[in-house]
């Protein structure tokens, strides 16, 4: 075998292993280390698999992406002239449209999400984050643009009916559905089962969700080969008619899910516990707020003096 060969064979192994090391390695580690590595990270191959690092903001426009910041401070970029949909664009077009794999992260915008229905028409698997299904002004139609899409993994069951509707309309080889720790009620369980009943695959471990809910799911869609429930609140994994209802699946999971813990009360306890010194101690621990001076300047009734009356 002759050097260029042996060369191109190298390459090619250095590109395999380049598609899998993630994002954030292929970005600002592999480039550095020599000039011949961060040519093969050019290649398209490596951005055929597209997992932005998990992140969901937990308040609206709280959007510090570790990566992108990272990014920005590397490469000595202004924020105001980049921004994170410029990032995303940017990994994005590393794909040349050849990705396949592309999972969103919490902080997309509307306008980065339009972008990649453009511009990866090949998708295969598609993660939407649970930000964007909240916006109000999202045009969930553009995900008919995936043709080829056969597995959907949503961060919330937000419009779930509408993007099932697109999907069985426009995606034809659409197969695998992950909803984990959704909120899954009985109008999203009857969404799957009236949009999607062929769908194969459906992933909803760690989701809130109703043995009813449940049971309809089990009963409505016949063609599972596949169907994890594990660590769910609201059902009993040791639950007889489930297991039963199940038994057309091949492979059915649901260890460690449990039904939703009611905490008993008994009024008259509480009652009882609440008195003597106790209403006393509640009393002073608002009393700061309850004895302040109202609107006409006039002292507002105590709360020890509510309480006793």
């Amino acid at each position: 075998m002759d050097q260029r060969r042996w060369e191109d064979l190298d390459k090619d192994c250095l590109v395999k292993v380049f598609g899998k090391v993630g994002m954030e390695s292929l970005l600002l580690d592999i480039p550095f280390v020599c000039k011949s590595w961060h040519k093969e990270t050019l290649n398209p191959s490596c951005w055929n698999r597209l997992i932005f690092p998990d992140f969901e903001p937990e308040f609206p426009f709280e959007f510090d992406y570790p990566i992108y910041e990272r990014f920005v401070s590397e490469f000595g970029l202004e924020k105001n002239r980049f921004s994170k949909t410029a990032f995303i664009k940017y990994v994005v077009n590393r794909g040349q449209g050849n990705v396949v794999f592309l999972k969103l992260p919490g902080c997309s915008s509307l306008e980065a999400f339009q972008y990649v229905t453009d511009a990866c028409p090949n998708l295969v698997i598609f993660g939407l984050p649970r930000c964007l299904l909240w916006e109000e002004h999202i045009n969930l139609e553009l995900i008919g643009k995936f043709k080829n899409l056969f597995m959907l993994s949503l961060g919330s069951c937000t419009n779930l009916d509408r993007v099932l509707a697109v999907v069985s309309k426009y995606c034809k080889l659409f197969s695998n559905l992950t909803l984990s720790n959704a909120l899954i009620r009985e109008e999203e369980a009857m969404a799957i089962v009236k949009l999607v009943p062929d769908i194969k695959l459906l992933i909803l471990n760690g989701a809130q969700i109703d043995r009813d809910s449940l049971i309809i799911l089990l009963k409505g869609c016949k063609e599972l080969v596949l169907l994890e429930a594990k660590d769910c609140i609201g059902f009993n994994e040791g639950d007889d008619e489930i297991k039963n209802l199940a038994s057309h699946i091949p492979n059915f999971h649901c260890e460690g899910s449990k039904e939703r813990f009611v905490f008993p009360i008994d009024t008259s306890e509480v009652l009882s516990f609440l008195t003597g010194d106790v209403l006393s101690e509640i009393a002073s621990m608002f009393a700061e707020v309850d004895i302040e001076e109202g609107v006409d300047g006039e002292r507002e009734v105590d709360i020890e003096e509510s309480i006793e009356r």
